[in-house]
């Protein structure tokens, strides 16, 4: 059975094409088809006999009916409004007597390349895609429906429209509920070669041939029914060959009503409808690797589109591999696909972290590898490189995710009045299901809010003023908050899901400085044997003079430091920084072999100054401290502290690196507390939040002030390494601890040594400190891939001076 239900008329009317085929025809067979819409009405029938449509000279199929049913004002499909017919087709004899019966559910839709843009129903779309493998962290490979469900709520309340089958088909009952639910579909044949050395060799094989195409043949006749199939792929990492080409051929024969896709060979072969290049970048080229002189280059995605004599769209089949800590920089692709009509979005890698459910011999759960099976030979942590945990958790990246591909664009307009423009980037649906929440944000706390109707049109714009006089104050920073939310629930969402973020600044503050406290009362100075101790009421600091270290403070008698505060230069390294090192041989290009190297995990520390002061307020301490790797010097650390008569500690920090060493992680300091281990210890701060953000992932995690327990800032990566930072802060109180500047900050139970060395969830170890590291700078994660040091330069510490200051306060 075949059905092809496409739109007439300027996508206004319907054709319902159905093709019944029989094994053993006779002419006193019929078929009846009817065709029902969503409430169960029947809206067209018609009953054809066999053999009556010529094919060619000879004649007509005798074993083939084909029904033609025009719909006038059809509804059409697409992923924003999945409109489902249902069509019965009914085999009959001489005598009406039923002999057999099957239905399917039909989607009217038009896939087409028109003017070098993939188009839906005439509307060009933007893909808002991603990788998915079939996965369940308890059985495996093998889905159930409600999973598959869950998937595809998840995804479409992450505003994603598109899944690539990446690598195979999936399981029937996918494609059904894409149907209904509404995502489109690239279906890949599974053809991978990716071992083979060239990888075309199979591709080039015509001995091969057959296996290639019974492949792409069985897909497409078991998957062409499906409106939400709208690209064939011809497979995976194959290299390009004949045997591609004799595909190719074939499908575009068999159904001309969908493009083909195929990445192999340099994305922007003959094979190909549209380029789909695999983590291609946004501005550059990436240089081929070795002597591949029959290879494309991968060229940068805008000069792609720029090539002469190509007018083909370009959707990237793979982009932003999203393994571990990841994603950055992921809104510089967004920002150009929105620039560029023929950009027209990709699939991330990937969905899921393919780990299995694992419990160690102590009881403790863990996400379970490569490797950890026995397997002598394997990728380690390869297959841990999702946007969501095998429970279907969100990775952090995954809010970056939903705010870039979000369908309302927000832009200011006026402050008096204050009124902003909505864009509406639905092809097909109208925003009358969503209400637009404000709320504007004085130094961080709302001071005033609204909601909203929202009545945009799809592709069209709305301008709404949110109130008519803005009063600011000049001494505070402002911003605005906006929020679109489902006024109604959906069969993928609940009302009061969120649709859309955006937060507009307003008012901005320089904050060069921090603040300093008046004088009130006099410190007392105590020298002793390579001790200098500075008390303020009730709280005192001492120093090593020998080390420079400020190794106590105690209130009310109390200590509070678990170790000296000290300079902090290194990171715990991501599966980014890793690149493709293995456990006994380091990637020598990546970040982390790089800092290893320069021996950044293990620098030799010599103090060579240390001096103090008694200033009007307060007791200004200096120190200079010098770190070396195998005695060659390469950092030089000046620290100045103040100690005002409020017991604040002004930290100062100048650090001058050497020429030739490689960008720096971060530069700033770490301190360790005390807790109790029944403490509910609270994280507040202004910054960005609520969950974690790095330098080039920030555009989800907006300015406010936040209240978070201890455990939710950590992020329990399958691989540990670093997470939870939170940037651009102002202020932060971690139990007793209050900190005040401009910085990045993140609270752990877990040292980065111990981070470092765990390669899973139940090897990390807590010590009863807790970790609090302050920095004036942290580099980017990176994450267009994780085998190349990925982090643009524009978020790497390379240069070779960096100043910062925070106060700090310990409460009692």
């Amino acid at each position: 059975m075949e059905t092809v239900a496409s739109l007439q008329s300027g996508y206004r009317d319907g054709l319902l094409t159905v093709t019944t085929t029989v094994s053993s025809p006779s002419d006193t067979l019929k078929v009846n088809v009817a065709l029902f819409d969503a409430a169960g009405n029947e809206i067209a029938a018609q009953t054809q006999a066999f053999g009556v449509e010529f094919v060619d000279e000879k004649g007509a199929w005798d074993n083939k009916a084909i029904h033609r049913l025009p719909i006038v004002d059809v509804k059409a499909w697409s992923a924003e409004a999945p409109h489902l017919y249902r069509v019965v087709v009914s085999l009959i004899d001489d005598q009406n007597q039923l002999i057999d019966c099957e239905a399917y559910s039909v989607g009217f839709r038009n896939v087409e390349v028109l003017n070098g843009q993939l188009c839906v129903n005439g509307k060009p779309l933007l893909i808002r895609g991603v990788n998915r493998h079939e996965h369940h962290p308890e059985l495996g490979h093998v889905m159930t429906r409600e999973a598959m469900i869950e998937d595809i709520k998840l995804l479409k309340q992450n505003n994603f429209n598109a899944v690539r089958t990446a690598h195979y088909p999936n399981h029937p009952m996918w494609y059904q509920l894409c149907d209904e639910y509404g995502l489109y579909l690239v279906d890949e044949a599974n053809i991978e070669t990716h071992g083979q050395v060239p990888m075309c060799r199979l591709s080039n094989d015509s001995e091969w041939l057959n296996a290639y195409m019974r492949r792409m043949v069985n897909l497409v006749e078991r998957d062409k029914n499906h409106p939400s199939v709208i690209v064939w792929s011809l497979g995976n990492e194959s290299g390009i060959g004949g045997n591609h080409h004799a595909m190719y051929q074939w499908v575009k024969q068999r159904d001309p009503s969908r493009p083909v896709q195929y990445e192999g060979g340099g994305a922007m072969t003959a094979a190909t409808d549209i380029i789909c290049p695999m983590y291609a970048r946004v501005n550059w080229d990436l240089p081929v690797v070795g002597h591949q002189p029959e290879v494309t280059p991968r060229i940068g995605i805008k000069k792609a589109i720029a090539l002469p004599n190509e007018s083909r769209p370009l959707i990237l089949c793979e982009y932003a591999h999203a393994m571990g800590n990841s994603l950055g920089s992921f809104v510089d692709y967004w920002q150009a696909f929105r620039d560029h009509p023929r950009l027209q979005g990709g699939f991330i890698w990937d969905w899921v972290d393919q780990g299995l459910s694992k419990v160690d011999d102590k009881g403790r759960h863990y996400w379970a590898y490569g490797g950890d099976f026995g397997d002598e030979i394997n990728d380690r942590q390869f297959c841990i490189n999702g946007l969501i945990f095998p429970d279907r958790t969100a990775h952090p990246a995954l809010f970056e995710v939903k705010k870039a591909q979000q369908y309302y664009q927000f832009k200011l307009v006026s402050e008096q009045p204050l009124t902003i423009e909505i864009e509406n980037e639905n092809l097909f649906v109208a925003s009358d299901n969503e209400v637009l929440f404000w709320q504007l944000l004085q130094d961080g706390t709302p001071i005033t809010s609204g909601e909203l109707a929202m009545t945009i049109q799809p592709e069209h714009k709305q301008q709404i003023t949110l109130c008519e006089v803005l009063d600011k104050q000049p001494a505070a920073e402002y911003h605005l908050n906006l929020v679109t939310r489902l006024n109604e629930e959906t069969p993928w969402a609940e009302a009061g899901h969120v649709t859309a973020i955006e937060q507009i600044e307003l008012q901005a503050v320089p904050r060069l400085s921090v603040p300093q406290t008046p004088p009130i009362a006099q410190l007392e100075v105590v020298e002793a044997e390579q001790r200098l101790v500075v008390v303020s009421d009730d709280i005192a600091f001492e120093f090593d003079s020998a080390n420079g270290y400020l190794v106590s403070c105690k209130v009310h008698g109390v200590e509070k430091l678990t170790q000296p505060i000290q300079d902090n230069f290194y990171r715990a390294p991501i599966d980014n920084d890793i690149g493709t090192s293995e456990a006994n041989k380091l990637d020598p290009n990546s970040w982390f072999a790089r800092w290893q190297t320069a021996g950044l995990a293990n620098l030799t520390r010599e103090c060579h100054s240390f001096d103090y002061y008694e200033a009007e307020g307060g007791v200004d301490i200096t120190c200079v401290a010098i770190y070396s790797n195998d005695q060659t010097p390469i950092i030089s650390s000046a620290w100045r502290y103040r100690i005002d008569s409020e017991g604040q500690l002004t930290i100062d920090v100048d650090v001058a690196f050497a020429k030739g060493l490689p960008p720096m992680p971060r530069v700033g300091l770490e301190l360790g507390l005390y807790r109790q281990p029944q403490e509910d210890t609270q994280v507040e701060w202004f910054g960005r939040g609520p969950h974690e953000n790095y330098p080039d992932r920030i555009e989800s995690a907006h300015f406010g002030r936040y209240k978070q327990p201890l455990s939710r800032m950590h992020t329990d990566y399958i691989f540990p390494s670093e997470n939870g930072l939170r940037c651009d802060n102002r202020e932060l109180k971690v139990g007793s601890l209050m900190v005040k500047g401009k910085f990045h900050f993140s609270v752990s139970e877990f040292s980065q040594h111990s981070l470092a060395d765990a390669k899973h969830t139940n090897e990390l170890e807590k010590d009863g400190c807790l970790y609090v590291r302050i920095d004036g700078y942290h580099m980017g994660v990176g994450g267009d891939d994780s085998w190349t040091p990925s982090v643009h330069k524009a978020y790497q510490l390379r240069d070779q001076r960096y100043r910062y200051e925070v106060a700090l306060r310990f409460n009692a």
